[in-house]
């Protein structure tokens, strides 16, 4: 596990302080929380890059800084695209993965980085929050109960803007991501029953529709879309 204070060394002396030029990055899941103040601590910090040399040169900062690369990895990814699984970086005390445009079956794009809440600089390391919504609904891709735990503390902290939601939902389909609104209609489902979680009701009809709607307009060019389960 890793606390605020321990990212944030982690972000400015080690990453931060070795790069000789401005690298920009999203961060997503537990580590945005934490800059939220609705998380104490995380078992991953989550990075999103836009470039693939800077995430390049970030993974050798950290190799160089004692951390490993796990090899096996298994994700929510296009199968015939190996650039969709991210980069994971271990040492004994933490463990970093490292995204490039996309995150477990969810794409990043213009929509997400204009929903940005915050910006942290640490030296040349430039680290972007990602919304709420947007943390929401890429934790609905997950298996693990602990994003179930971190999505029923996004509900309850924040005001969730569900019309975003149901509009990234229709964005990322038409992008590739065809599961994307059974996932998430799946996971929100069960923060409803499970947790107790205020979920609209006609947001989870709303993508089934959408969901509908874009199997069947695939189906009809033959180009459906085949997805494995993310584990990490």
């Amino acid at each position: 596990m890793i606390n605020l204070e321990e990212q944030t060394s982690l972000f400015k002396n080690v990453i931060g302080i070795q790069l000789n030029r401005r690298v920009e990055c999203i961060a997503i899941g537990g580590s945005a929380m934490m800059f939220y103040q609705a998380k104490n601590a995380t078992k991953d910090v989550d990075l999103v890059f836009f470039k693939k040399e800077d995430l390049e040169t970030v993974k050798e900062i950290l190799f160089n800084s004692g951390f490993d690369e796990r090899k096996s990895i298994k994700g929510i990814f296009r199968e015939d695209e190996d650039s969709s699984k991210p980069v994971m970086m271990e040492s004994p005390e933490t463990r970093v993965s490292l995204f490039l445009n996309e995150v477990i079956g969810f794409r990043i794009h213009q929509a997400v980085i204009e929903r940005i809440r915050e910006v942290h600089e640490f030296s040349n390391l430039v680290v972007k929050t990602a919304s709420p919504e947007d943390i929401l609904m890429m934790k609905g891709c997950t298996e693990r109960a602990r994003d179930r735990d971190d999505a029923a503390e996004l509900i309850k902290k924040f005001n969730i803007n569900w019309n975003a939601i149901i509009s990234e939902t229709s964005n990322q389909t038409k992008i590739g991501m065809l599961a994307f609104p059974l996932l998430l209609y799946d996971f929100l489902t069960e923060l409803k029953e499970n947790y107790k979680i205020d979920v609209p009701k006609e947001i989870t009809k709303e993508l089934l529709a959408i969901a509908e709607k874009r199997f069947k307009e695939l189906k009809k060019k033959g180009q459906l879309v085949k997805v494995t389960k993310y584990k990490k």
